[in-house]
This record gives structure tokens, sequence and C-alpha cells, in this order.
């Protein structure tokens, strides 16, 4: 799995910009060291557990739907709610 990162012009820098707009998703981890290429999995995993709608518009624009969908059904830690909310917004089966 690779991250969406083809878009033109994008650096990952820039989408380190937009999926740490809220640096309190990530409070027990050091920010700075996190990646989007190697960490993409604990990333959608954290803003589709704690983040909010805005969250999900950054993560949404920054990972494809196949990486999410595959954290959907891979993930050991999203909560029943969270899975629901998934399967709602097409998703998850």
């Amino acid at each position: 799995m690779s991250v969406a990162g083809d878009r033109v012009g994008w650096s990952e820098k820039d989408f380190k910009r937009l999926i740490f707009l809220r640096r309190s998703l990530f409070w027990d981890v050091a920010v700075e060291a996190l990646s989007i290429e190697r960490d993409w999995f604990f990333i959608i995993e954290r803003v589709l557990e704690f983040g909010d709608i805005q969250d999900l518009e950054c993560l949404l624009l920054t990972f494809s739907k196949d990486q999410i969908g595959y954290v959907i059904e891979h993930s050991k830690v999203l909560s029943p709610r969270t899975l629901s909310f998934c399967k709602a917004i097409g998703y998850a089966s």
C-alpha cells in the first residue's frame, strides 16, 4: 500500500501539515518523528478513532480509499462506534 502522495506539486511536508492540524490526536507520540509513508496505518487509525469531521476531511485528502479501508478491516483498536460510522459513510462493509 502506498500513500496517496501522487498529487501533483504536493510534498510529504504538505501532507504532514494537513494531517497534523490537530496535534492533540497524537498526544502520546513525537509528531515530528511520524512519517505518512511509514506510519500511515497508525495515523489513519488515530484520526478515525479520535478525530472530528475536519480531521476526517484531511484524512480523505491525504490517504487513498484503499488505505483507509485496509485500516478499517485490519485494525484491532477501532471501537464498534467508529466501525459503525465507517460503514455508514461507505468505507466498511
